[in-house]
């Protein structure tokens, strides 16, 4: 007998599906630590820790085990010299505390900051009745 539901919410599944071909897809380009650049390493640590926040709620056992995650990736980032993360969650301040909240927080949401032209990149827009062409 399954202790999780057999159907996830709308868009779960899809999301986590996604989620797992990214992460294989990271994997095989990054074969080597000379692949990654300090960037790329806090960009991968967030992803982590936000897919940590949002597995948490999954099961009570799973909002325990993403806690010790978070903490490990807090860990990372100061051992990598990243800057802290904005996931209250994530953080190791509570470690040394017996109590655990039951709920984890909510991740604060920062915009994220484009690199480079990206796939989302949709070309320069030039308004009706200017031309490209005079000087």
């Amino acid at each position: 007998m399954s202790v999780l539901p057999t159907t996830a919410g709308p868009g779960v599944a899809e999301q986590a599906e996604a989620l797992a071909d990214m992460a294989c897809e990271l994997h095989d380009v990054a074969i080597t630590s000379a692949s990654w650049s300090a960037a790329a390493v806090e960009d991968a640590v967030e992803a982590m820790e936000t897919t940590a926040l949002a597995l948490a709620v999954a099961h009570p056992d799973a909002a325990a085990a993403m806690l010790a995650i978070g903490q490990q990736l807090a860990q990372l980032r100061a051992r990598l010299a990243l800057p802290p993360s904005e996931h209250s969650a994530a953080g190791c301040e509570g470690a040394d505390h017996e109590e655990q909240p039951d709920v984890p927080p909510m991740p604060r949401r920062r915009p994220r900051q484009r690199r480079g032209l990206g796939p989302g990149y949709q070309g320069l827009r030039i308004p009706s009745g200017r031309t490209t062409s005079g000087r």
